[in-house]
């Protein structure tokens, strides 16, 4: 496969001019049709040397644009009592991966959303006492498109509310983590935020 370069020229059709035009390779802004509000930063494209329009993205940019098109994030912000804020900062610390909670709490929503068992016990963490007081520590992630789906679906079949499935999904890491101790998932969520802390 060939690697384009900035500053490389090349040839094509370009759609505004309707001719074939010199083109030059440069790095563009470039927003995405079937995506309205999204533009890909940053990224390689053939530019017509006549009009300045992008007619074209190389290969090699291909993935930076799927990854923008998969990539779009869902803001989920929650009051949560202090006390929750803490067992998110406690298990990274146990498993040895500080500043790594967003990625614990993206984690925990697949997890539950992905065992029955996890999902049916929701409820059940919320009521417990250490899941109740003032709610004065703010829980603020980004979720991609896939994740976010799972929140909701917990949501649904739960019947509770946002904030209450965001204290739930903390109360259930506590409990695998601070208090079982759950060897087979320690060993996985290890692995995974050691890789994101780097």
């Amino acid at each position: 496969m060939k690697l384009y370069k900035v500053g490389e020229k090349s040839r094509a059709i370009c759609p505004f001019c309707k001719q074939i035009r010199s083109t030059t390779f440069r790095e563009r802004d470039v927003p995405l049709r079937a995506r309205k509000g999204k533009v890909v930063r940053d990224v390689l494209a053939a530019v017509c040397d006549h009009c300045g329009k992008v007619v074209g993205i190389p290969q090699q940019s291909v993935p930076r644009v799927a990854e923008t098109v998969r990539g779009s994030r869902h803001p989920l912000e929650a009051r949560i009592p202090r006390q929750l804020s803490d067992v998110m900062g406690l298990v990274c610390s146990e498993l040895s991966a500080p500043d790594t909670e967003p990625t614990l709490f993206r984690y925990y929503v697949h997890r539950v959303a992905n065992h029955e068992r996890l999902r049916s016990g929701l409820a059940a963490l919320v009521k417990r006492p250490e899941a109740g007081g003032r709610a004065s520590a703010r829980l603020s992630v980004q979720l991609s498109d896939e994740t976010d789906a799972r929140f909701r679906e917990l949501t649904r079949v739960s019947h509770l509310t946002r904030t209450n499935v965001v204290k739930g999904v903390i109360m259930q890491m506590k409990r695998d983590v601070l208090d079982v101790k759950d060897a087979r998932v320690l060993r996985e969520l290890t692995g995974v935020l050691r890789a994101v802390a780097g």
